[in-house]
């Protein structure tokens, strides 16, 4: 059975800010945030998920963009290979070893770094610690992925294929708007090849199943098994 989100919308202007303003919000505060030290960072990491999901909320509130429901199975499972790829390829640190060869001029492809905080080093206290690895769970397994999916999948790749996005159907797809979005989601991160199979994965689902909302449980699922592993392994450059 498909998601009602599927089916396309009519055109209407206020969709466009649902889709998208909860990722640019997401995208800009953590940046902010990521420039806090100490015990500002985990107020200001707080802050931001609390902004953007009252903002998700409000946007998304009576617009029926995503049905919601408990045939997740393929959601789940997506989700857990998907991140045992992600963890193996970071650890492989091939994107380091390929910019090590670059020219000076070509530098900025190198990738870039994760705030990796370890609240067990930067925080007092047991409150302190595990009351920010609680922030920071509901922002990986909730936050982010209802901000990521609607905009990467459930708006970008409509998108690329028709600026009137609204007519696309969700999960339809071309060769050009994979490509796209898959190549914008690598640069997004700095772990570029396990974010490009990661991205590919993702669009397949959502190719398979037209639903967009196995997509965001597939995402949170994977965050969510991220974070249990940079808490059992310590491995903070991945947080």
């Amino acid at each position: 059975m498909t998601d009602q989100s599927a089916k396309p919308h009519r055109n209407d202007d206020s969709l466009a800010p649902a889709f998208v303003a909860p990722f640019v919000l997401y995208l800009l505060g953590t940046s902010i945030a990521g420039r806090f030290e100490g015990h500002a960072y985990p107020i200001a990491y707080g802050m931001v998920v609390l902004v953007v999901a009252m903002a998700a909320c409000y946007l998304l509130i009576g617009k029926k963009l995503i049905n919601p429901h408990w045939r997740v199975g393929h959601g789940v499972w997506v989700g857990l290979f998907g991140i045992a790829l992600w963890i193996g390829l970071s650890e492989l640190q091939l994107e380091r070893l390929a910019t090590e060869t670059l020219p000076s001029w070509l530098s900025w492809l190198s990738p870039g770094e994760r705030v990796g905080y370890n609240p067990f080093e930067k925080l007092e206290g047991a409150l302190a610690v595990w009351g920010f690895i609680a922030v920071r769970m509901v922002g990986l397994a909730i936050v982010v992925p209802l901000a990521e999916e609607l905009f990467w999948r459930g708006f970008l790749l409509r998108w690329a294929i028709d600026p009137d996005w609204q007519r696309v159907r969700i999960g339809e797809y071309t060769l050009s708007s994979c490509l796209l979005v898959t190549a914008m989601f690598t640069l997004a991160h700095p772990e570029w090849l396990a974010a490009a199979v990661y991205c590919l994965l993702l669009n397949s689902l959502l190719y398979w199943k037209r639903d967009l909302w196995l997509c965001m449980v597939a995402h949170g699922v994977s965050n969510f098994a991220l974070a249990v592993y940079v808490l059992a392994f310590e491995a903070w450059w991945l947080w």
